[in-house]
């Protein structure tokens, strides 16, 4: 069970509250920057080589999901794409459903390699097929990140091409390996048609109604040898996060790179497009512990895992980590399990997660241990100049209202936390439009108060479609935890997003809140952490240009944008660490983040400088 098909009705953490492996990096590294990327949601600079680990990946991925008997090398990148996916976005196990294999008929044997050479060959051509698209996808994905960083023209796509070569040569070694070892058990239940509960990524279904399509009935072939190694990985095409394995007790979640099982023994794989040199290397050989214990876990504690490597594509090597035995899994689970309730029962506070780092690690190419850098961990922190620990400090005022120029009147602030986007309303249907593929149009009516509901999720939070099935014009609704804004229109907007839901009711209008009752404007204070900017192209064809900051105060922080025009000078004048007023913001959300929407009726006034 290389992922987790979710019980909801008995997941009582849900997917926002797990603990994962990099989440226990971040805060055993140091607890104040776990506080800032997982609580407060900093997000740190996104450099393209971020993303071109995930092209790389990708296009590596793809090449494996493919067969040399069923693939030509020039064959189209998208042949084996739009597999059936369930309502969760994993592979849909509806037997009925048609994959994309089954409609390929195998290539004549003359064409099919018949050597490690002829099937690298093959597998080379098909990464010249794939990387140039997984490239391209991830640099409009950088592209569209409004904190990305760096320039994209310093990535080398022939260096992308060598590391998933690399790859490609340490997947044929299993190859040649399942070649002259499998064992003539294995390979009948093989040709036989049987298949894993997980099987891996090939093109076809969960089961066969009969053999295996490309089996044969003489001595293995190279070409079995290549679809019974195949490992299991994530299958490019399902949703993202839909195929994270999940800790029985829900608190703990991961998602495997490679599952290597062919020989009956298990063996957990982390690509890496990277050289392995520096600190984080000491962070994959933890990552990969914690993934043996959580197979572990997800077995009955009956299976072990009995290899961990990790492969550095960029510097052709493998490292291999040291399994641990069962006492250091029960350890490390009992530990965990710990680190997860302290987190979930501890007071969210700055002063409870301090700038506590844990000294640098030394690493040579290829994950090789070596001594220690003797500098401070905070001195390559993305957050050392509003850190404690690097050039910045906790101080915020006390102050709740500021005088600022151009304003007769002090201006009185309200505390992040304080903030409430979300109304429950109790409401009549005036108008719905329904369609089978899309989420429905709706208008509800509060007496004369007329408002539009935007439904930005298929599911809420807890797995569930956030609107009732059958509506009609007149039905009575219960409009639960809908963030309120306001259109570019002035039309009253109730946004359903994760935490919202919609219920038909029969309780009275007057039992809930009113549809005007709330608050558009307010006014905010807090420490300038970075500044982001958006460009691009709308559909009419016009550039649009929007900026934006996040900022945080002792109860919270919030990320505020706008429209280029509308922020100011003030706004090329502040800097990071800064203090900032942002009066008469509006306020949106997105889950349990606030977010603030700055207009042309807005400011924002620098109150005190780190210059």
């Amino acid at each position: 069970m290389p992922a987790t098909i979710v019980d909801r009705d008995n997941d009582i953490v849900g997917p926002y509250n797990r603990l994962s492996a990099s989440q226990v990096n971040s805060y055993q590294s140091c607890p104040r920057l776990w506080f800032y990327e997982k609580n407060l949601h900093f997000k740190f600079p996104q450099v393209p080589v971020l993303f071109v680990g995930r092209a790389v990946e990708d296009a590596f991925c793809r090449m494996l999901r493919e067969s040399p008997a069923l693939i030509s090398s020039n064959a189209s990148n998208d042949t084996l794409s739009k597999i059936p996916l369930d309502e969760s976005g994993q592979p849909d196990r509806d037997p009925e459903q048609i994959w994309p294999s089954q409609r390929i008929l195998p290539l004549p044997e003359k064409l099919i390699p018949n050597s490690i050479e002829q099937i690298r060959d093959w597998a080379i051509s098909r990464i010249d097929i794939h990387l140039p698209i997984s490239l391209e996808e991830m640099r409009k994905e950088w592209l569209k990140d409004e904190r990305k960083s760096g320039d994209w023209n310093d990535v080398d796509p022939n260096y992308c091409r060598q590391m998933c070569i690399n790859g490609i040569d340490m997947h044929l070694a299993q190859v040649k390996q399942c070649f002259e070892e499998l064992d003539e058990k294995s390979l009948k239940l093989w040709r036989s048609g049987i298949r894993e509960n997980w099987p891996s990524p090939d093109g076809f279904g969960f089961s066969f109604s009969g053999a295996h399509p490309l089996s044969s009935s003489s001595e293995i072939k190279l070409i079995e040898a290549w679809e019974i190694s195949r490992p299991w990985f994530v299958d490019p095409d399902a949703a993202n996060f839909s195929l994270n394995s999940i800790h029985p007790d829900f608190w703990f979640q991961g998602e495997y790179d490679l599952i290597y099982r062919w020989n009956g023994r298990i063996k957990i794989v982390d690509l890496k497009a990277s050289l392995g040199k520096g600190d984080r290397s000491g962070d994959y050989v933890k990552q990969l512990r914690m993934y043996a214990m959580l197979w572990w876990v997800t077995h009955g504690k009956k299976e072990m895992v009995e290899g961990l490597e990790v492969w550095y594509l960029g510097a052709n090597k493998i490292k291999i980590i040291e399994n641990p035995t069962e006492k250091e899994l029960e350890d490390m689970e009992e530990e965990l399990n710990s680190l997860w309730s302290k987190l979930k029962d501890m007071q969210i506070s700055i002063e409870n997660f301090p700038p506590y780092p844990s000294p640098l690690r030394g690493f040579l190419e290829g994950g090789v241990k070596t001594d220690d850098p003797d500098e401070k961990r905070c001195v390559r922190c993305d957050w050392n100049d509003i850190c404690p620990g690097g050039s910045g400090d906790d101080e915020f005022p006390k102050d709740t209202s500021f005088n600022i120029p151009g304003s007769i009147t002090p201006i009185e602030v309200t505390r992040i936390e304080d903030l409430n986007p979300r109304m429950t309303i109790v409401c009549d249907v005036f108008s719905v439009f329904n369609s089978n593929k899309n989420r429905p149009s709706i208008t509800v009516s509060q007496g004369k108060s007329m408002a539009k509901i935007d439904m930005l999720v298929d599911k809420n939070q807890d797995g569930q479609m956030p609107w009732p099935e059958q509506i009609s014009k007149g039905d009575r609704i219960l409009v639960k935890n809908a963030v309120v804004t306001i259109n570019w229109k002035g039309e009253l907007v109730l946004k359903i997003d994760p935490l919202g839901f919609i219920s038909k009711t029969q309780e009275g209008i007057s039992d809930h809140s009113n549809l005007m009752e709330f608050r558009a404007r307010w006014n905010i204070v807090g420490k300038l952490i970075y500044k982001f900017d958006k460009k691009g192209t709308g559909r009419n064809g016009k550039q649009w240009h929007r900026r934006g900051i996040m900022i945080m105060d002792p109860s919270g922080s919030m990320k505020i944008s706008g429209w280029a025009n509308d922020w100011g000078t003030q706004y090329d004048m502040s800097q990071i660490g800064d203090l900032v007023l942002i009066a008469n913001t509006g306020i949106d959300a997105w889950a349990t983040q606030v977010r603030g929407d700055i207009s042309r009726n807005s400011k924002i006034q620098i109150i005190s400088s780190t210059r």
